[in-house]
């Protein structure tokens, strides 16, 4: 038989901060005390004017707002421009006995989250507990997008200001995105200019075995050596050297595979060999005449 642990600690409750807008303080008491039997630790502060609403909800974060919809000095309406005016991300909820189903609808409307009617506990809590999750689930959402925009600064600033030629095409090699520095290295004065003249990259390969020069297509690069050599026409007809990676990238499997890489200007270390080899054989050149004389 398993044996219970009699040991093991009680179930921290969830801590709900509710502020209440009721002009009946027998009212808020139930509220608070209903969502204490429904498993809260009920933090509330209850306001029943338009000032008291605006000091408590500038001195305290709240998880969430019920408001009485008739007050002898206040009411819903006012109540939600209020919660309005404070711009916070947290469930409005009005509950009432004395309001119509058309006012019901025209908050709803307005900004309230729900309306449910006085009486109706079996329909509060989990209307609350729904309007709680909804909310979280919202900041996660605004926090995510912030920290992909967040990711996507960083990286644009990366990619502007990078000393390397850096680009995005489609799987064919239509270019979509690409930063000045290859812009430049292609003879142009801005990526703008450049996409608009160079619609396609086409790499030229000077193969060693056959010692022939033929344009591949970027997707057949993807699986070859990390790095490759490659070259390609400037703006002016001149030839623009290059050390070359290119890779794939496709984060879901029903989306257009996207290509991108890097382009590093080689033309004049490649230059700078073939002098230097120039000079080696005209080095060996005048060894082989001179030791024949």
């Amino acid at each position: 038989m398993e044996k219970s642990n009699h040991n093991a600690l009680p179930q921290e409750k969830p801590e709900l901060k509710v502020l209440i807008v009721e002009d009946s303080k027998i009212e808020a008491k139930f509220i608070a005390n209903l969502l204490k039997k429904n498993g809260y630790t009920v933090i509330h502060d209850r306001v029943e004017t338009e000032e008291e609403m605006h000091s408590a909800l500038s001195e305290r974060k709240w998880d969430i707002i019920i408001s009485d919809y008739q007050m002898p000095d206040f009411d819903g309406t006012r109540a939600l421009k209020v919660f309005q005016e404070h711009e916070l991300d947290i469930p409005f909820i009005l509950v009432s006995g004395k309001i119509g189903e058309e006012t019901a609808v025209d908050l709803m409307k307005m900004g309230a989250h729900d309306y449910i009617m006085k009486g109706n506990t079996a329909r509060l809590v989990p209307a609350i507990k729904s309007h709680l999750e909804e909310a979280s689930n919202r900041r996660e959402n605004k926090r995510l997008e912030g920290a992909l925009k967040e990711s996507e600064a960083q990286y644009r600033g990366f990619f502007e200001n990078a000393h390397i030629g850096i680009f995005r095409c489609s799987e064919n090699g239509t270019l979509l995105d690409a930063n000045r520095r290859l812009a430049n290295a292609f003879g142009f004065e801005n990526p703008t200019e450049f996409m608009q003249s160079v619609e396609v990259l086409v790499p030229e390969i000077h193969d060693v075995n056959t010692r022939q020069t033929r344009t591949v297509q970027l997707r057949e690069m993807v699986n070859e050596s990390e790095q490759f050599e490659a070259a390609f026409h400037r703006k002016d007809g001149s030839m623009l050297e290059a050390d070359m990676n290119v890779w794939k990238i496709q984060d879901d499997p029903e989306k257009p595979v996207f290509l991108e890489g890097t382009i590093q200007d080689i033309t004049k270390r490649k230059e700078m060999e073939r002098k230097l080899r120039e000079m080696e054989e005209l080095h060996e050149n005048i060894i082989d005449l001179t030791s024949n004389l």
